[in-house]
């Protein structure tokens, strides 16, 4: 009878047993699904998974802001850069796309990289505090304070760069990307 036991496949249990019947399971497999954040610019829509998984990444070295990080191996996207905004912003300095063996034309205006988001609950100048932190941050004027100095985001000057995600104290500020919930 002993040796019934042994003859269970227990990668099965695990996998019945596993992470993703639960909710946090379910969200950490989609977490892997979703880009840590946009490409680099000119890059959008055009990695190709194979390719980055193959290359060097001289995009990463070359970035003088060093917010080009690599997707983790244990990713969907593994080894495909984006742009972390935990420290600063893009400057669109260009030289990602010089680095990169893919032919990309520099000349081009690069995409808008994603949306940034005001959360007016977590904003501190929506609640009545003074603070300007985020407005000497954006050099595209897309920050500007109403009367009552709260925060207004003009959509439409904004590029996305995340010079500003950092710099809020309350993370009032948030990005989203295309085509991403």
């Amino acid at each position: 009878m002993s040796g019934a036991v042994d003859d269970v496949d227990n990668s099965r249990r695990a996998f019945l047993r596993g992470a993703f019947f639960t909710r946090e399971g379910r969200e950490g497999y989609e977490q892997q699904q979703q880009p840590l954040g946009p490409a680099p610019p000119w890059h959008q829509d055009r990695l190709d998974l194979q390719r980055c998984q193959a290359c060097a990444a001289p995009c990463v070295s070359a970035c003088q802001a060093q917010i080009i990080k690599l997707h983790p191996d244990t990713h969907l996207l593994a080894r495909q850069p984006y742009l972390n905004f935990a420290e600063t912003g893009c400057t669109f300095c260009g030289d990602c796309v010089i680095a990169c063996p893919m032919a990309l034309d520099k000349s081009v205006k690069p995409p808008r990289l994603g949306r940034v988001k005001l959360d007016q609950q977590s904003c501190l100048a929506w609640n009545g505090v003074f603070c300007m932190s985020c407005r000497s941050h954006c050099d595209h004027d897309a920050l500007s304070f109403d009367k009552q100095r709260r925060m207004q985001l003009d959509e439409n000057a904004c590029l996305a760069c995340g010079q500003c995600l950092s710099v809020c104290p309350n993370q009032a500020l948030g990005f989203h990307l295309p085509g991403v919930t």
